[in-house]
C-alpha cells in the first residue's frame, strides 16, 4: 500500500503518467489543503 504525494507543481519531478496510477493521491492532496487553508482563514478571521 502506497500514496504517491507531491505538493505540486511537479515540474518534471514527476511524470504526467503517474496521474493515472490509482496510488496517485496528490490531486486528492491540493483539494484537503484547500480545504484545510479554508478552514485556519475563517477562524483567524473570527467567522464560525
Amino acid at each position: 500500500d502506497l500514496c504517491i504525494l507531491h505538493p505540486l507543481p511537479r515540474v518534471n519531478e514527476i511524470s504526467v503518467a503517474v496521474d493515472d496510477d490509482p496510488r496517485a493521491c496528490y490531486f486528492k492532496q491540493v483539494r484537503n489543503g484547500r480545504f484545510i487553508r479554508m478552514a485556519l482563514i475563517l477562524k483567524l478571521l473570527g467567522i464560525e
